[in-house]
């Protein structure tokens, strides 16, 4: 879109990082699928070996959740993060209208019978996932296959590219749900029988519960816990990866079975503790699609 007065009054760099992701658009929108992926993953490799901190995050995250892998595997892991990384990038950036229309037909084996039972039970419920493979895409997604979803978003720093990918999400029909007004959206999206999308694996500071995940302990945020176990609605787990030919796999698993004991501190700790523990199955499975360059684990 064109730059209104009010963004006009934005720092320089905002409007640089704005008009790099309307450039960047510009040439995923014109490129086919695959010459947009190999672009992206250059683009990834190039920000690997320019970013260090990010670099050297990445690869103790890996070693420590994964000491049996010798460095050699680390550092081509490593580079492997980035490069999908930048495919995914590629990806969300060359979302338009009609993409939603296409994703269906992009998906192997869709496990839908799973979404349809839930979503037959008129109760709503909480989709919690991670930034693994293409989480927008996989919201899309949802959505295209005919069920009505959110997604809870945090507003980034710079407003122009924080409107920038809204616009994405909306061009897939999705719903946002803000993080500064997420328990009234949340409960208002359950209340009228929708999904609602979460990504609970990043640190949560001071406000979240520990549990274990890769065998250290780490803050997770507790909201998810605290609202299923309020509103007794359905919590489901899943996540789209992007397979070795270029398609994409969903996979969602059997929604979560919990008994309140009574006791909310212990209860939000083991809801916590098993959809984490699901996230990090499938993380095991594709480690290289997960975002290993940021600072889960603050110890």
């Amino acid at each position: 879109h064109e730059i209104t007065v009010s963004e006009m009054r934005h720092p320089i760099r905002y409007r640089i990082e704005w008009a790099a992701l309307v450039l960047i658009r510009l040439l995923a929108r014109m490129l086919p699928v695959s010459a947009a992926r190999a672009c992206g993953a250059l683009v990834g490799r190039g920000v690997m070996l320019v970013w260090k901190r990010r670099r050297t995050i990445c690869r103790e995250n890996l070693s420590h959740a994964f000491p049996e892998w010798h460095s050699d595997k680390i550092n081509a892991e490593s580079a492997s993060v980035f490069q999908n990384l930048g495919r995914t990038t590629f990806e969300i950036l060359k979302i338009s209208s009609s993409t939603s229309r296409l994703l269906p037909a992009l998906v192997d084996s869709p496990p839908l019978r799973i979404l349809k039972e839930v979503y037959e039970r008129g109760r709503g419920g909480l989709l919690l996932s991670g930034h693994i493979g293409n989480w927008e895409l996989f919201a899309g997604w949802i959505r295209a296959m005919g069920y009505p979803l959110d997604v809870v978003v945090k507003p980034m720093r710079n407003p122009l590219s924080d409107a920038f990918y809204n616009a994405r999400r909306r061009d897939l029909d999705l719903g946002i749900i803000h993080t500064h007004v997420a328990t009234r959206g949340i409960v208002q999206a359950v209340r009228q029988k929708r999904l609602v999308a979460i990504l609970a694996d990043q640190y949560a500071g001071e406000d979240g519960v520990e549990v274990m995940f890769f065998g250290r302990k780490v803050s997770t945020p507790r909201g998810p816990a605290v609202l299923a176990l309020k509103f007794g609605c359905p919590i489901l787990s899943g996540v789209m990866v992007r397979t070795p030919e270029g398609r994409y796999k969903v996979e969602i698993d059997e929604p979560l079975v919990y008994e309140p004991t009574g006791r909310d501190e212990d209860d939000v700790l083991a809801v916590t503790q098993a959809y984490t523990s699901r996230l990090e199955n499938h993380i095991r499975r594709h480690p290289n699609q997960w975002l290993w360059t940021h600072r889960r684990w603050r110890d």
